[in-house]
């Protein structure tokens, strides 16, 4: 019999504990902490690996840090101990979202709100990824057709070249083709909009040559401008494959959670 309650005083503690640092780790990521938020959930399924809140919040966490594949690990992981846990289904969605897997994602953003059609969430998560299909499609369908041709044809009988028209004597000015670093520039500047800013002089601070001496024990700023650059090639890379052509709205629009704590 004392064996059996100490056994049971035992699972108590670990699940205090475990409640213990999810609501620290959850204070981290209110301040975008993210990285002291993903070491108190990793100490909690230390714990024990399948605590369902645990696995959704480290979830959430490898969301914002840009890991979606971890996140979505997680989420199946919570799924296997509950297949009908609403928050598990949504972080799975999303999860799915910013791999680019817009078909499983919608199917689940789908799944969540037949079960709980009163939240936004859902609604907005079909919507948006309805979006993301309706693009990355319609750019397919517009690299395959050809361009149309000019309504404006020669007569057969015409066989005047068109250089010794009256206007034949004008200077024609010639454009300049860009190089492949414009081009990357001007991509980058569709898809990042507001942010790409930031990213071109993060970039040409860590080139500067006395930014180590900038550096101190107690912040490493060359460290934090490379794990900013970092996010920002990952999010780039996310909405190069989401919308190829389309920018990302204005970064002041975003939710806080969505951007890193070094803006």
């Amino acid at each position: 019999m004392p064996r059996k309650k100490q056994k049971v005083d035992t699972l108590e503690e670990i699940e205090t504990n475990i409640k213990l640092l999810c609501d620290q780790s959850n204070n981290h990521m209110k301040v975008r902490e993210y990285y002291k938020a993903l070491t108190g959930y990793n100490q909690a399924l230390e714990l024990n690996n399948t605590d369902i809140n645990a696995l959704i919040s480290r979830s959430k966490c490898y969301l914002l840090l840009g890991e979606a594949s971890k996140a979505l690990q997680d989420a199946e992981t919570a799924l296997a101990e509950d297949k009908n846990n609403i928050r598990a289904i949504y972080q799975k969605a999303e999860s799915l979202y910013y791999l680019g897997q817009f078909e499983q994602s919608l199917m689940f953003f789908h799944r969540g709100l037949r079960a709980r059609p009163e939240l936004a969430s859902f609604r907005l998560g079909v919507q948006k990824t309805q979006e993301a299909i309706e693009n990355t499609i319609g750019t397919k369908t517009r690299s395959t057709v050809p361009p149309p041709k000019s309504s404006k044809s020669r007569k057969s009988g015409d066989n005047t070249p068109k250089s010794q028209g009256p206007n034949s004597a004008r200077p024609q000015m010639v454009r300049q083709k860009p190089t492949k670093a414009d081009l990357e520039r001007r991509n980058a500047r569709k898809l990042l909009g507001e942010l790409c800013v930031d990213k071109e002089y993060l970039e040409k601070l860590l080139l500067h040559p006395d930014l180590v001496r900038a550096d101190t024990n107690t912040e490493n700023i060359s460290a934090l401008a490379k794990e900013a650059v970092c996010f920002l090639n990952k999010r780039q890379e996310f909405w190069r494959q989401q919308r190829p052509c389309t920018a990302l709205p204005n970064h002041k629009n975003l939710p806080n959670d969505a951007l890193p704590k070094w803006f």
